[in-house]
């Protein structure tokens, strides 16, 4: 795991470690020590981690739902079956596994060739035990600090916003959905509803909602009184879901879209391993993209010619192999022509436009 991934992970998490190696050892699963001579995995950390976040949602619970009356008495809203139910949603497999996807961490994890073959970083479980080592790792660091602590687990499950809402929580899908159209295609993603029931695709095409031919692999077939087609930007096909309103239609299609891009490797867009063109980082950003599989190799051409009072002009070309269009332009300088015209590149391939840097 290099400080990059690192960098990564203490941003997303808003915390940064004193010890980074412990949230290193959080990351690696006892396969992967096993085959590297290590000592160090995170079975430990995920055995603090369920006490710490535990100990934090029981804490919210009580302070969401109940108060202390002027007489000193606690007051509760809901009942112990009440905050049971809700504990366990909020702490079991499912949920935080689904946090993970969220936080894009499974990717992060150290692995040993066993697990690698059967993909175990898909695999509900192993996401459980992911979390509940970073909460681990985070209480060990911080010294098992409660603020800091809470801090970070609000941030990893965002706790308010399913007691707020409840656990249907596909609505965050929307919210994904429509950041990562934004990032790819500078657009929203496009919505058209159908208000009957629809279980299957010609059924769809038959009440208009299709115009681009529907591939089944993106039909959640299901029965509702309406049905949502979704589409992202110029993506090949178009996603489908159904519910009991519009709202509900909307969700299911998000979700489907999410799991869909995450499971073939299209979540993580190329902005979000460089950020955003810029003009002095430029040649190193397409540099990056071309290490991490994202576009064929970067060359550059020059010629040095001079103008009607013998100053000398360079034009300069950025290439990028496999790709027809390249950009080129005149300037005063060869350093400052392979920045322009490479931050070009970069522009043209994240689909950025240079007003909006601004």
């Amino acid at each position: 795991m290099n400080n990059k991934t690192l960098e990564f992970i203490q941003e997303r998490l808003e915390y940064e470690f004193d010890e980074p190696k412990l949230l290193r050892q959080a990351f690696t699963r006892k396969s992967y020590s096993e085959e590297h001579n290590g000592a160090y995995n995170n079975e430990v950390l995920e055995f603090y981690g369920d006490k710490a976040l535990e100990f934090i949602v029981m804490k919210k619970l009580s302070e969401y739902f109940g108060e202390t009356t002027q007489n000193g008495k606690y007051v509760s809203q809901k009942t112990e079956g009440q905050l049971t139910e809700i504990k366990k949603k909020l702490v079991c497999k499912k949920m935080l596994a689904h946090r993970i996807d969220v936080l894009d961490f499974a990717d992060c994890l150290l692995m040993g060739k066993g697990d690698e073959a059967q993909n175990a970083q898909d695999q509900e479980s192993v996401k459980e035990d992911l979390f509940e080592a970073i909460v681990g790792a985070v209480a060990i660091d911080c010294g098992w600090d409660a603020e800091t602590l809470e801090e970070v687990v609000d941030r990893m499950i965002d706790i308010e916003y399913y007691l707020e809402n409840g656990f249907q929580d596909d609505e965050n899908y929307v919210d994904l959905i429509q950041t990562w159209c934004q990032k790819k295609y500078r657009t929203l993603p496009y919505f058209l509803y159908a208000e009957r029931g629809i279980a299957n695709t010609n059924d769809l095409i038959n009440a208009g909602l299709t115009t681009f031919g529907f591939q089944p692999i993106c039909v959640e077939k299901g029965d509702g009184q309406f049905a949502c087609e979704m589409t992202l930007g110029d993506f090949e096909f178009p996603f489908c879901g159904y519910g009991e309103s519009k709202k509900e239609a909307r969700k299911n299609v998000c979700r489907r879209a999410f799991e869909y891009l995450n499971e073939k490797n299209e979540w993580i867009l190329p902005i979000d391993e460089v950020g955003e063109p810029d003009i002095d980082r430029a040649i190193n950003q397409l540099q990056e993209l071309y290490q991490k599989g994202y576009i064929g190799e970067p060359w550059y051409d020059f010629a040095e010619t001079y103008d009607d009072n013998g100053n000398p002009v360079w034009r300069c070309e950025c290439h990028v192999s496999g790709l027809d269009t390249y950009w080129r332009g005149n300037y005063s300088s060869k350093k400052n022509g392979k920045k322009a015209v490479a931050y070009d590149m970069l522009c043209d391939i994240l689909n950025w436009e240079e007003d909006d840097e601004a």
